[in-house]
């Protein structure tokens, strides 16, 4: 069974929410799903554009209220807290999902408004997505910003609430800055090598080596423009390789998934094919890439905890 760290379902189930419908994550999620061995995971409350810029603190609560309904009425999933509400749920065979934040743009400087997060299940952050906030600096922000004195508070606090950090969207500096911060672990739910994928969203060497000092994990991420910059090379045998490579450099205790599927978007996101590579396109096809593991000459044991052990590992040291 799978630990998917990444996963923008709640966004998916707002879009359908707004246009009435219910009961969302069976209609179109819980049979892809349970195809992939997917057996719970992270669902991180991401704003879409272009809410995200014109509207970010309004977008978060229809998606809050989005989340409430659909928890109100599914019975096919539970929101967990800690290791002890997974194991609860897994002996109920109940996906389980685990209640993230993509980015704290909607806050803007009023760092009080996590606990409108907490109170509704969430235990993980990131302090920014691409974007530069008050708080940190994105992917795509000024490379030379990091954390601002209002960010190194926010992380505090999300310290002091037991709640996982999660670095993958943070541009470097921001990155070690946070790195200063804490002693771990931390974790990148969904980033690759930078080595065998040179763009902003992967990890350095440098950055993997302090993840695994921190006792971290770095979730695998099958976008096809983080998996490789040669859209003839962007396939799951790519993907396999970035495995390969954190493996040699930091050990395969330091590796999980957070895949970032996105096909289930196609429709309002009016994309054509899937964005993840190809022999990944979707979460039905997580066994062939487990297989491919195996080929490439993982462990059992490896499998197991790159599968769900890992990522289980850091949530029961964090979330005590």
């Amino acid at each position: 069974m799978v630990f998917d760290a990444h996963s923008d379902i709640w966004t998916n189930i707002t879009l359908h929410s707004l246009q009435g419908e219910t009961d969302i994550f069976h209609k179109y999620h819980k049979k892809s799903l349970e195809k992939g061995g997917i057996e719970g995971g992270i669902f991180a409350i991401w704003i879409d554009s272009p809410h995200n810029v014109t509207r970010p603190y309004e977008r978060l609560q229809e998606i809050i209220a989005a989340i409430k309904k659909e928890i109100s009425i599914s019975k096919d999933f539970v929101v967990v807290k800690n290791m002890q509400e997974i194991k609860k749920a897994k002996k109920e065979g109940k996906f389980y999902v685990l209640i993230g934040i993509e980015g704290l743009s909607p806050i803007g400087e009023n760092i009080d408004l996590i606990d409108l997060y907490y109170d509704i299940g969430a235990r993980h952050a990131m302090l920014t997505w691409n974007e530069e906030n008050a708080l940190a600096t994105g992917a795509k922000g000024n490379t030379a910003r990091g954390l601002t004195n209002l960010g190194k508070k926010a992380v505090e606090k999300l310290l002091s609430k037991k709640m996982i950090l999660d670095v993958s969207h943070l541009n470097e500096v921001s990155f070690w800055d946070i790195t200063q911060l804490t002693e771990g672990p931390i974790i990148a739910s969904h980033s690759n090598a930078k080595a065998l994928c040179d763009v902003p969203r992967n990890l350095s060497d440098t950055q993997l080596f302090k993840l695994r000092d921190l006792h971290g994990v770095i979730g695998l991420n099958a976008f096809e423009g983080f998996v490789h910059i040669d859209a003839q090379k962007q396939t799951i045998d790519t993907l396999v390789q970035h495995a390969v490579y954190i493996a040699e450099k930091i050990g395969a205790e330091h590796i999980g998934c957070g895949f970032d599927f996105f096909d289930f978007f196609s429709p309002q996101f009016h994309i054509s094919d899937s964005p993840c590579v190809r022999g990944l396109e979707n979460c039905s096809k997580v066994p062939v890439f487990l297989e491919k593991l195996e080929k490439a000459g993982f462990s059992k044991k490896e499998i197991e905890g790159i599968c769900f052990k890992n990522f289980h590992r850091v949530i029961k040291q964090v979330l005590s």
